[in-house]
């Protein structure tokens, strides 16, 4: 088998593993990137709304099509509100970890609003890192080829935050072990997230797989709209209550849609117009993506 079958075919940890590291380059890049060039932030990069595009289009494309085809459309709705809704907790847990973090600070030096940055970095960056980290998995366990392209995509999506943090810490005097201490824990939060989840998604039945599926595209649907929103936005409270509304809106209309394909059901409505060619009983979702490549 030549090298070129094995980087396409294969799946397996140690596969996941060698994406992820290629895909934290760009954590590296990104820190190299500001402190020879010094280039800040600009408005207009893009890079923040790519990402959420790969988190998105992973959510969408690698996994709602397998799950509607083995669990109840009443269900989705709900497993996605609870991925959304762990994603939310997760931000809430990081936002707290960085207050008390920056209190601490404040009480051995003056610098207060540079190490308030310094913790908002930090903290947030580890949150986008692990959702990043979980696409990467989730897209390695249902293709290849698409985990080689997740992992080139995430690649970039690393350098703005690389660059995002580093140009924090240096505004604020840190050394440079403490950067490269950072880069190091931030680098492990990433593939350690993507080996938890190409794990999981391997590890449970073929009657729970759907289920954690919809859980996990839930959090990474999240992800993806607070990415768009950190674009856009400039404090991170109008940041979360965006994000609250939408998951519940998007829940709501979900489940109103359920509730009227179930009536249709009941009444015994035709709905042959209404709908999606994949949706017709010719075409049948396979699930051996995803149990392909167990350890």
């Amino acid at each position: 088998m030549s090298l070129f079958d094995t980087i396409f075919e294969t799946q397996s940890r140690s596969h996941v593993l060698l994406l992820a590291i290629f895909a934290s380059t760009g954590l590296v890049v990104g820190t190299l990137w500001v402190e020879r060039v010094g280039a800040g932030l600009r408005r207009s990069d893009l890079l923040y709304p790519a990402a959420a595009g790969v988190l998105f289009a992973t959510a969408a494309l690698a996994v709602t099509p397998f799950v509607q085809s083995a669990v109840d459309s009443w269900a989705i709705p709900v497993l996605f509100l609870l991925g959304g809704g762990a994603y939310v907790l997760l931000c809430k847990a990081a936002g707290y970890l960085r207050g008390r973090f920056a209190d601490g600070k404040r009480k051995q030096h003056d610098h207060d609003e540079d190490l308030s940055n310094v913790a908002v970095s930090s903290i947030f960056s580890i949150v986008d890192l692990i959702g990043y980290g979980l696409t990467l998995g989730i897209a390695a366990a249902a293709s290849v080829t698409l985990a080689i392209v997740t992992a080139a995509g995430l690649a970039m999506a690393n350098v703005l935050v690389s660059r995002q943090i580093g140009s924090r810490f240096i505004a604020a005097s840190s050394s440079r072990m403490d950067r490269i201490a950072l880069q190091v824990g931030l680098a492990l939060a990433f593939i350690g997230s993507a080996l938890l989840a190409f794990w999981m998604v391997h590890s449970v039945d073929s009657f729970g797989l759907p289920w954690l599926l919809t859980v996990l595209a839930g959090l990474l649907l999240a992800a993806a709209v607070r990415a768009l929103l950190l674009h856009q936005a400039a404090h991170t409270a109008g940041h979360f209550k965006s994000l609250l509304v939408f998951l519940v809106g998007f829940a709501l209309l979900a489940l109103i849609f359920a509730g009227l394909d179930e009536l249709s059901d009941a009444v015994d409505l035709p709905n042959s117009g209404l709908e999606h060619p994949a949706e017709r009983p010719a075409v049948a979702f396979s699930i051996e993506p995803f149990t392909m490549g167990r350890e």
